[in-house]
């Protein structure tokens, strides 16, 4: 009996240390959440415009975002110059960048073959900004042109491409 009592002893021992180790394990619940954003759209508003030019022996004509007006060389720069104009629709309060092209592209004489030479381009505000509570937001974008001495008169045109994208 004394032999029973102490196996009993020590069975009653290890179901306690068993039991201890089952408490002593312990799980917790994590939480996963994702946001879905609205699809961004960009819109053109208003062109890049550089007003008249009077050549001469050449130069550039910049047209800053923020609508200041610069020139070099013996050009003369007038009228209506001001930059072009984008829309921004997304999510609401989402920050957004405005990626601008590196590289220059050519504005084409509409009734000819000859070029002018766009590059320099800035947007204001300065790369990322906030759309508003509503989603909307808008920004600007400026350049310089490179106008050739004796550039053959006429009207000049050409596209550039902007892009936005969450930030």
């Amino acid at each position: 009996m004394r032999n029973s009592l102490r196996l009993a002893m020590v069975g009653a021992v290890a179901a306690a240390s068993f039991a201890t180790s089952a408490q002593a394990a312990t799980t917790a619940t994590g939480t996963a959440t994702a946001e879905v954003l609205s699809s961004l759209t960009v819109t053109a508003t208003a062109d890049l415009n550089f007003g008249q030019i009077a050549a001469n022996t050449g130069g550039t004509v910049t047209v800053n975002a923020d609508s200041t007006v610069a020139s070099s060389g013996a050009l003369i720069s007038t009228g209506t110059r001001a930059p072009a104009a984008f829309d921004v629709v997304g999510s609401p309060d989402a920050m957004v960048i405005v990626t601008l092209p590196t590289a220059a592209v050519n504005l084409t004489r509409v009734s000819g073959t000859e070029t002018m030479s766009l590059g320099g381009f800035n947007t204001d505000p300065n790369g990322a900004f906030q759309l508003d509570s509503s989603g909307n937001g808008a920004f600007t974008v400026g350049g310089t042109l490179t106008v050739g001495s004796g550039q053959v008169p006429g009207t000049y045109t050409g596209t550039f491409s902007v892009s936005v994208e969450y930030q």
